[in-house]
């Protein structure tokens, strides 16, 4: 016997003191131990793969093993012995709506033999919701009756700090773009009507993009069906601005230059966390004295880290004077023991030794990290990409081959990296010329494999690259002039402009929320809203008569980016409200974050299993 639980939101059950996000851990946190607690006896959890991280910021293994669990694996085709043999009674599948993962648990569910299966009590949890075809995959491998429980974990999006919340949908940009598919749409409205039932409804939504449309007809019918169970509460969220993807694609396809950029398009960054060279974070001595070999070392890298809380937002050729400056602080922090003359002084140099002794070590992991970051950019291979970079976008000779891709071609270096140029060229020329695409789609496939025609189908259906039209419409041109995205002798130390995150190149993305948050939505906006792609909007929510609006001293915008949105974006934002002349404050949400490389990774045809990107398999 078999039955569906899911957890119901609880309007207004929020802490009324400001625009917090840790509560949403701590509710996911607390849905998943009360299922848990459905499970009955000793429990072995069986995650799908791309749950597993953001899992681990939500709850500790600790917890978990305090509720019975006595290991977990990563979801396979099996169950291994090691569950048969330990007489654990409950196996809980953890995964995402998927077909794969069905068909997965299936294989798995047989390769237990019928005897053994009836000691085992096997679970589903569905994050965020189970999905019809799933149920009816279920039927058709005639196993839905095998699960004594099938559940649901409300999680939508996931916060991976105080101010940035993610979907973890890595496929949306390609689902939104080239399969016409709106599921991902679809989870994040469910996501929005969450957040409005914890924050009250948003009196203002602005969007752009055909994506940001449909959004917002999704949660106005989603609000629509539930009005009768709606509850009165004070918006603490003014704006909600909805920013499709394809509305800027120049800013992921470029390269991040603030420190979190940096490491994210280096080392990549993973629920929070990037892996580095371990050698790189001992001594020589320490070195010396490991008998075995020295294993890769995973850092994390959120705001609980003091230092790099700051560093993570600065422009890298600022960091070497923010670190040093630290280090002095902290040297003169430590001198103060010898200054310290009265007993009562010496138990203040004492209360604070361990938040110094803490800033000592994330000093040390920080330059580290900023140590292994300069040795790769100080190439003449990364600064000549940058240069090529900057020239594309300041419009200068993309209406002809470029010779330097050309001859990056020529030497078959990594195609992303040939991509990235390319689609930056297309975009700031409106479109390439005839001749000019046909060229790089016959050099890049013949370098690079037939294969990749299908590869470009997509790029095209993304708007990526494509053929320019005969009167072209010089949208980028006009874009770029007017809202001056790109700034010469740009102040990277101290910076006063959001151009110091691609240093000289501000996100439009970016320029678009300030307008909007300062001058009322897109009414100062509408002569450039025809040269983006998708209608622009400006809808204001009806609130009920006991439903006060903000005031205007409480200026709090969400800003929610489809499909997908950089680590530079996110400094730029946090720039922005620290400047902002209305003082307005931001939460930013995302389907994913992402850069250039991952971007095309979802959407360059593999030319065999070998080459599918490790969060695709």
């Amino acid at each position: 016997q078999h039955y569906y639980i899911t957890n119901n939101l609880r309007m207004g059950d929020y802490p009324t003191d400001g625009i917090k996000l840790s509560f949403i851990k701590d509710l996911a946190r607390g849905d998943l131990l009360d299922h848990l607690k459905l499970c009955d006896g000793t429990k072995a959890i069986f995650w799908d793969p791309k749950l597993k991280g953001p899992f681990n910021l939500i709850i500790d293994w600790a917890v978990l093993k305090q509720h019975g669990v006595k290991k977990m694996f990563e979801l396979q085709e099996y169950i291994p012995d090691e569950v048969i043999e330990n007489k654990w009674q409950s196996v809980i599948m953890l995964i995402r709506p998927n077909l794969p993962m069905i068909d997965m648990i299936h294989k798995a569910i047989r390769s237990v033999s019928v005897a053994q299966r009836d000691k085992i009590d096997f679970h589903i949890i569905f994050v965020s919701r189970k999905s019809t075809m799933c149920t009816q995959r279920l039927e058709k491998y005639n196993i839905i009756g095998e699960f004594k429980n099938i559940l649901e974990l409300e999680l939508d999006l996931i916060p991976f700090d105080h101010d940035l919340l993610t979907l973890e949908h890595p496929l949306g940009f390609k689902e939104m773009c080239t399969e016409l598919d709106d599921s991902c749409l679809y989870q994040v409205s469910r996501s929005l009507m969450s957040l409005q039932s914890y924050f009250g409804f948003f009196p203002n939504i602005i969007g752009i993009g055909p994506s940001a449309a449909k959004v917002n007809k999704m949660i106005q019918r989603m609000r629509k069906e539930g009005s009768a169970h709606e509850k009165p509460l004070t918006p603490r969220i003014e704006n909600l601005v909805l920013i499709d993807r394809r509305v800027d694609l120049i800013t992921p396809l470029s390269t991040q230059l603030t420190y979190e950029g940096l490491i994210d398009e280096l080392f990549g960054i993973k629920n929070n966390a990037a892996t580095f060279p371990g050698k790189s974070f001992l001594s020589e001595e320490e070195q010396a004295q490991q008998e075995s070999e020295i294993k890769p070392k995973q850092i994390l890298l959120n705001s609980s880290d003091t230092i790099y809380n700051v560093a993570r937002d600065v422009n890298f050729n600022a960091l070497g004077p923010f670190l040093g400056k630290k280090a002095k602080q902290i040297s003169a922090a430590y001198n103060e023991k010898n200054d310290a003359k009265s007993l009562q002084q010496l138990k203040q140099f004492v209360s604070k030794l361990p938040h110094m002794q803490a800033e000592r070590k994330s000093l040390e992991i920080q330059t580290a990290i900023a140590g292994l970051v300069k040795n790769k950019i100080d190439n003449r291979d990364f600064r000549h990409t940058l240069g090529i970079e900057q020239v594309l976008r300041e419009g200068i000779e993309v209406d002809r081959v470029n010779e330097d891709i050309e001859e990056m071609i020529y030497k078959q270096e990594p195609l992303k990296k040939v991509l990235r140029l390319l689609c930056i060229q297309c975009i700031a020329a409106d479109g390439l010329k005839p001749k000019v695409l046909e060229f790089y789609k016959r050099e890049i496939i013949q370098s690079y494999g037939y294969h990749h025609l299908i590869t470009f189908d997509r790029l095209e259906k993304c708007g990526l690259m494509y053929m320019q039209e005969k009167t072209p419409k010089k949208s980028y041109p006009i874009l770029r002039s007017t809202l001056n995205l790109t700034v010469s002798n740009v102040n990277e130390r101290e910076p006063n402009d959001i151009a110091y995150v691609h240093s000289g190149y501000a996100p439009l993305t970016v320029r678009l929320v300030n307008w909007m948050t300062q001058r009322s939505g897109l009414k100062y906006l509408a002569d450039m809203v025809k040269h983006l792609p998708g209608p622009a909007f400006n809808d204001h929510q009806k609130l009920s008569t006991t439903q006060d609006r903000l005031e205007h001293s409480d200026n709090h915008t969400l800003v929610y980016f489809l499909g997908g949105c950089t680590y530079a974006e996110v400094s730029a934002l946090r720039f922005l409200a620290q400047h902002h002349p209305n003082n307005a404050t931001f939460t930013i949400a995302t389907t994913k974050l992402i850069n250039g490389n991952s971007l095309l990774d979802t959407l360059i045809e593999p030319c065999g299993k070998e080459n599918i990107p490790d969060f695709l398999t």
